[in-house]
């Protein structure tokens, strides 16, 4: 019996641009429309079980990053997605040390749905499947718990409002926007940092609250490509999505016209450069699926380890 056997080695890359993530979706998701209305009904169900369970919003952003990420190389399946979401929900809890008992976590997952009698043999059933999905989703990760480990969205808000001098009023219209991040493919995208900026230039727009933010990106570790990326991401889901957002539920002020009208005021969009075509049709962490027929497939966290490995 021959002792070769296949083998895959990439190297962890938590961010991608939209393109990409279209690429990777492509093997994964077949009808995108169904997909994205029912990537909003699960951050809906996290969001009432963090509720009831009173989670930080870190847990529910990260267990929606890694329900995102899922996905990207996991087949979408809309009868076991609730699951891949309660799995999320239970890996995030020990991310971002909000620790919990599954059987508290798989409870309120069951009693929400309210599909079955929530009984010892459905929890059971349900625990049994949330644990055995925990590994996929860590491989969608590449294994990199550097991501959420102390960089959350709401956390910087509070940071930056404090350094810009920002209103309480300001603050939590961000803190209302930064919701609604989650409903988007955002946290795909770039870095939460980025994104609590994105979400305190808009809320400022908003309440007519003038602000230069432009001078002040390398103080803050970041590049105009990407707050370009994550500001008209932020727009662009207010003008298409309006109906499902949570803003328009809190702040009588805001309206479709005004998001368009902000639109119009920001210019031609702006945002990361995306490779060609031909490059992501060639990437293979984009395009090889990751098949369970695979022995072994391994992941680096650095451009350096990658060269190393492959040099041996």
């Amino acid at each position: 019996m021959s002792s070769n056997f296949e083998t895959q080695l990439f190297l962890s890359r938590p961010f991608l641009t939209r393109n990409q993530v279209k690429r990777a979706q492509q093997n994964t998701i077949g009808d995108y429309r169904g997909y994205n209305s029912k990537r909003v009904a699960i951050v809906r169900f996290l969001s009432d079980i963090c509720t009831h369970l009173r989670f930080p919003r870190r847990t529910l952003e990260t267990a929606v990053y890694f329900y995102l990420r899922y996905h990207l190389f996991k087949n979408f399946e809309t009868e076991s997605c609730y699951v891949v979401a309660t799995s999320c929900l239970v890996l995030s809890c020990k991310e971002v040390e909000t620790i919990k008992k599954v059987n508290d976590i798989c409870t309120v997952s069951l009693q929400l749905r309210s599909l079955v009698k929530v009984n010892n043999e459905a929890l059971e059933g349900l625990k049994k499947r949330v644990f055995q999905m925990e590994l996929k989703v860590l491989e969608a990760c590449s294994f990199d718990y550097r991501i959420n480990d102390g960089v959350h969205i709401g956390d910087y808000i509070i940071k930056y409002g404090k350094l810009l001098g920002l209103g309480y009023d300001v603050c939590k219209l961000a803190w209302i926007v930064a919701y609604d991040v989650l409903k988007t493919e955002l946290l795909l995208i770039v870095p939460q940092h980025v994104i609590s900026m994105a979400c305190i230039q808009l809320a400022c727009e908003l309440v007519h609250t003038p602000i230069q933010l432009a001078n002040r990106y390398e103080e803050f570790s970041m590049d105009p490509p990407m707050c370009n990326e994550a500001y008209f991401e932020l727009l662009d889901f207010y003008i298409n999505s309006f109906d499902t957002c949570d803003l328009k539920d809190v702040s009588s002020e805001v309206s479709l016209e005004i998001f368009m009208d902000l639109k119009k005021k920001a210019g031609p969009e702006q945002g990361l450069q995306e490779p060609t075509a031909k490059d992501i049709d060639q990437d293979k962490y984009l395009t090889v699926s990751r098949s369970s027929s695979v022995r072994e497939r391994r992941y680096v966290l650095s451009q350096d380890l990658l060269n190393e490995e492959l040099a041996d």
